[in-house]
């Protein structure tokens, strides 16, 4: 059960859809292959969103509701490439 890989500090105060989520970035940050890892940057944009959040013990997710879909991760390979084709407005001088 993945409550068993919160910090046990916590006691259980802890939203489960944050866990779940922040352990979703860490299983894409050990992705076998280096350029399907996420940049660092948006790991640290999405870990600070998360460590955010209010976390308010009497309010219950809804049954049968569903998380969004996932953005998927910006690579090394996808900032190489609008890098190379000029469409990345952070392009570095």
């Amino acid at each position: 059960m993945f409550s068993q890989m919160a910090d046990p500090m916590l006691q259980g105060q802890y939203p489960p859809r944050g866990l779940f989520q922040a352990l979703a970035v860490a299983a894409m940050c050990v992705q076998e292959q280096p350029n399907m890892r996420p940049l660092i940057a948006d790991v640290v944009t999405a870990l600070t969103y998360l460590a955010s959040q209010k976390f308010k013990p009497d309010t219950q997710p809804v049954r049968g509701s569903r998380l969004p879909p996932a953005t998927p991760p910006r690579t090394k390979r996808d900032r190489d490439k609008k890098l190379s084709d000029g469409s990345d407005s952070e392009r570095l001088s």
